[in-house]
């Protein structure tokens, strides 16, 4: 993974494809330097609708869905191509990721909204997906030509170099992601996080999951909570996060099954840490045993 090239992800045989990550990442790069970067701030207002209040489609996210997907389908033909656009149209189905066939799942502008504004912070998210395993995923920022990559059992890598997590010394100076207004009401949280509290450092939420799990990973960022945990915006940054060395499951402690994005999920540099953020966010008591990767 250290090294662009051909990469045989680790694990089961049967979930054993060879991978060309070079080719993934080209993909990925050329699409978005055509498709992202001249659009930004010049789309008309026809090109740009809402799917739900506050969810926003562009012409630039079906353009890079499709040609992403084609590309994504000469590296592994028999592979299924799953769109977050194509499923918000009702042509796809997150339920078929419980299957056995490979599923190249593509979130094709993360952070549309920043996007339809000119805010230059945005990802494009993709990640293979078999029987409900996470087997790789890259998360591409085309503003700053930054590659995040993973595989199941070979790391997390961007430019060469291998991510970890990081927990900070002073846990004042801890920082992450929280969405959900569940999560915010709790009373230790505004005990937490309120005015003139920050016990436990800085919430901030970009709007763009994507960068929020390359901060995770970086060691900028330490946590990350969240209600829904579709599969376009998390099962690359899940993969990523447990590879970097982080503790990274649904909130009853389960692992995440992206076919499932009910339940929410909650991400945390190690066990403690992990504990500490449920019962501020989560529950009252004992926190859930964590299931085994």
């Amino acid at each position: 993974m250290g090294r662009r090239g051909s990469c045989r992800i680790c694990g089961d045989h049967r979930l054993n494809p060879d991978i060309d990550f070079s080719a993934v990442c080209r993909a990925i790069e050329e699409v978005a330097s055509a498709e992202i970067k001249p659009k930004l701030g010049v789309l008309s207002r026809s090109e740009i609708s809402e799917k739900s209040a506050g969810d926003f489609v562009t012409s630039a996210d079906l353009a890079v869905e499709r040609q992403v997907g084609d590309r994504l389908r000469d590296i592994i033909p028999s592979a299924d191509i799953l769109g977050e656009e194509a499923v918000a149209e009702g042509r796809a189905s997150v339920a078929s990721l419980r299957g056995d066939r490979l599923h190249w799942v593509i979130d094709p502008i993360d952070g549309t909204g920043n996007f339809a504004t000119g805010y230059p912070l945005v990802a494009v998210i993709v990640s293979l997906i078999q029987a409900d395993e996470i087997l790789a995923g890259w998360i591409h920022d085309p503003f700053s030509n930054r590659t995040l990559e993973a595989s199941l059992g070979g790391g997390a890598w961007m430019s060469g170099r291998r991510l970890s997590c990081h927990r900070p010394d002073d846990l004042r100076l801890m920082n992450g992601s929280v969405y959900g207004r569940r999560f915010r009401d709790r009373p230790l949280f505004q005990d937490t996080w309120g005015r003139g509290r920050a016990k436990l450092g800085a919430i901030w939420n970009a709007r763009c999951v994507g960068h929020e799990h390359l901060a995770r990973v970086s060691g900028l960022a330490h946590f990350g909570c969240y209600s829904r945990l579709l599969p376009w915006d998390h099962a690359a940054g899940f993969l990523m996060h447990r590879e970097a060395g982080g503790i990274a499951r649904r909130i009853d402690g389960s692992c995440y099954k992206p076919s499932d994005p009910s339940i929410g999920g909650l991400l945390a540099p190690d066990r403690e840490i992990w504990r500490e953020l449920w019962n501020i966010l989560v529950g009252d008591g004992e926190p859930p045993e964590l299931e085994a990767d």
